[in-house]
This record gives C-alpha cells, structure tokens and sequence, in this order.
C-alpha cells in the first residue's frame, strides 16, 4: 500500500514540476483586443506615431538632381576604391560614407550652401530648410533628403544579440525582437529596458512584452539608436543547469522511469 502511494505522490510530482513554469510567462501580447476580417470600421490600437527629431551623430543623405552640371557635380555622391573596399569588408554602410553627419553642433556641411543647424528639426523640416538654401542659387532641381539608416541594438537573453540597421522608415519594437532571433527560454518578457537618446539626455524606460498594451506604448516603434536590454529570469541558473525548465527537463524523465519501476515491481510482486 505505501508503495502505490508513493507510486501516486510520484506522479503527482512530475505533473507539478511539469507545469510550474506557468504559460503567462511566456506568451506575448496578451488580452489583446481582437476583431473579425469584416470589422473594418475602428482600430484596436493606435501607434504612436510621434515624429523623430534629428539629433547629432545622426546621419543624412542629402541628394540634389539637376541639369544645372554646378550643382550636380558638387552633390554627386562618388566613392573611391579604398572606400568601397571598407565597405565590402564590413566597416560601413555605403550610405554612411556618401552622408551628411551632424556635428556636435547640430549642424551639417553641404556642397555650396555651407553649415545649417538640422538638429532638433524632423526630416521634413530639414527638407525645407534646404529647399529655401538652394534657390538662392538654383531654379530647377529634384531634392531628396532622409536618414540613411534606422539603427538599433538588441542585447541580453536573445538569440543574436547585435547591432542592427534598417534600411527603413520604421522599425516596430516586435520587427526588432524577430530580427534578434526571438527571446531565449529563461528571457524575462514582462520586464525588458529600452534605452533612448534624446536631444535632453538619455532615457530608460521598462516595457512589458506580455501585456497587449505594449502596442500603444510610445516605445513600440523604435528611434534610431535605440537600445533593447533583455533580462533573464530570476530562476535562471540551479546548480549546474542552465535553466530552471532545463533543469525539469532533466529531472522529468529520472521521475517518470523510478514510476515505471516501482509499478513493475507492484506488478511482479503481486
């Protein structure tokens, strides 16, 4: 009799050591608001769609069209061999090297109209700020101005921590996890830092990838060089396991074969 007990304690153990990692630690944006295929009429949630001002070290690409050769020729963007090779080689982005970075001072040097302060402005104002420098020198031209590169950084409890750079508009702070390889087994969700630059410092800030709310945040769309920290959880090492769940996935079986056992020796013995 004290056999089948323990036989029953047994495996009332491995179902409690099974399931005490619970799901909600795991699954993203939950109670998320859901609507049918149909249901067209309202979204469920409204991106922050603040617009980014520029900052310095930020870099822009600045391109000027004409048939005019003046302005043309002072505009093109060529790039030497030695360059190329940097870039082949990994040390840079080709948009890096044919951009305008902003100084320290908030400004950058163009061809022809000199210094202008862009810092603090968006990218459309800097546009414009440009538009108005150049036709005091030219009456027909195509004017191209955006940030060459959306950058970011993903480290901690991923599968590829490292630095990223979007050729884009956008990033989402989910496009980001995706590109990182997704969170790792022990990797806390509820609780990941994001730090952000702005013209008055840097911010930090904690969001939590559990909770749907995160889609209303103003840090689900990132800024350029945002950084994303990932911590692991509490229960993150025992002894010599790596993990709290690897550690059950290594218990679990040595429980479930001891249970086999002792109900074949019930079986035997009977």
């Amino acid at each position: 009799m004290k056999i089948k007990n323990l036989i029953l304690l047994s495996s009332f153990g491995i179902a409690l050591l099974t399931s005490c990692v619970a799901n909600k630690k795991y699954i993203l944006l939950q109670n998320a608001k859901t609507s049918t295929a149909s249901d067209t009429s309202k979204s469920n949630y409204q991106l922050d769609r603040t617009i980014y001002k520029l900052q310095v070290n930020d870099i822009l690409y600045v391109s000027v069209a004409s048939t005019d050769e003046t302005i043309s020729k002072a505009f093109s963007h060529s790039v030497g061999t030695q360059q190329m090779m940097q870039v082949q080689g990994g040390l840079g982005s080709m948009l890096y090297l044919i951009g305008y970075s902003i100084n320290q001072t908030g400004e950058i040097n163009l061809p022809i109209i000199g210094n202008l302060k862009v810092s603090g402005l968006s990218v459309t104002e800097a546009k414009q700020l440009i538009d108005v420098e150049l036709k005091k020198y030219f009456k027909v031209y195509h004017l191209v101005v955006q940030l060459t590169e959306m950058p970011f950084t993903v480290i901690g409890e991923v599968a590829r921590a490292g630095r990223f750079s979007g050729m884009v508009n956008q990033v989402t702070i989910m496009e980001a996890l995706a590109l990182a390889g997704d969170f790792t087994s022990v990797a806390n969700r509820k609780n990941v830092t994001i730090i952000r630059q702005n013209p008055e410092g840097v911010k930090v800030f904690k969001v939590d990838f559990t909770q749907a709310d995160l889609i209303n945040s103003p840090y689900y769309i990132l800024r350029p060089n945002d950084v994303i920290y990932v911590e692991p959880l509490k229960s993150r090492s025992i002894g010599n396991f790596s993990s709290f769940q690897s550690a059950l996935n290594t218990i679990t079986p040595l429980l479930t074969t001891l249970v086999l056992a002792l109900n074949t020796y019930i079986i035997i013995t009977r």
